[in-house]
């Protein structure tokens, strides 16, 4: 939270960790100022200098629209979340998060301290995964006649003008039944990774994916769940699904951005 028009320096923010964890022996976002720490109200946030003017005013809309800018202070802000991580549980805050002073960063802690702790303590131990998947829906429309043709469920007529009639009437009726189809199966999908993880997160769907889900599973499980997912796509490969599983990542999935 920046009040005071002449700051010149801000403290940026990458997170919240218990007491006991130390700043990596790196550079923050700017590639110029160390990592710190600073204690109050039982959390230890970690920081660093930045120049305001980066993040604020003209130049700092300039800077975050500009990708050749944001990019390597993006993956510094990562590196960071990701070397506090070996240390122990970490409450991520987003890119950009800066206060104006020590002052106003101690009046959040104390504020959010609570709240904070209880979320450290939830995600101790865990890692945060992402689940996605596409859907080739011309493919599924394929599988699920075939399905049908060779269970008997579809039947068709032995002259072949009306054979192909009936089969395009059938795919058709498949294509319009394709969501209700998929929202059983990402059900079934959920039920079966439930018993491996602490929390569950649905994200925002972007681009061509039918699937974006977050879990939080604690490291002991992880194996388990990767050996999952790959049984999984295994058996819905010949429907067009595809399946990426990414991570470890830092619990922003599973904390409340404090307010800034």
């Amino acid at each position: 939270m920046i009040t005071d028009a002449q700051t010149t320096q801000a403290i940026y923010l990458y997170g919240f960790t218990l007491p006991n964890s130390v700043a990596p022996p790196i550079l923050g976002v700017d590639n110029q100022h160390p990592i710190g720490t600073h204690q109050c109200a039982g959390l230890n946030a970690v920081i660093s200098s930045v120049p305001l003017s980066d993040f604020t005013g003209e130049i700092g809309e300039t800077n975050v629209q500009n990708v050749a800018w944001l990019t390597p202070r993006a993956c510094r802000h990562a590196l960071v979340a990701d070397r506090l991580m070996v240390q122990g549980p970490v409450y991520p805050l987003p890119f950009g998060t800066l206060f104006s002073s020590l002052i106003a960063l101690e009046q959040e802690m104390q504020c959010r301290s609570v709240e904070v702790l209880d979320v450290l303590r939830h995600i101790t131990g865990c890692q945060e995964w992402s689940l996605e998947a596409t859907l080739d829906r011309k493919q599924a429309v394929d599988s699920l006649f075939a399905e049908g043709l060779h269970s008997g469920r579809f039947c068709l007529p032995e002259a072949a003008g009306r054979r192909h009639l009936e089969e395009q009437k059938l795919r058709r009726t498949l294509a319009t039944e394709l969501n209700d189809w998929l929202a059983q199966c990402l059900t079934s999908l959920q039920d079966e990774l439930h018993p491996l993880m602490r929390d569950f997160r649905s994200r925002r769907l972007l681009d061509d994916k039918v699937l974006h889900w977050a879990y939080l599973l604690s490291e002991e499980k992880v194996a388990a769940f990767q050996q999952q997912v790959t049984n999984i796509a295994d058996r819905y490969e010949t429907y067009g699904f595809s399946f990426r599983v990414t991570g470890p990542w830092a619990a922003y999935s599973f904390c409340q951005l404090v307010a800034s």
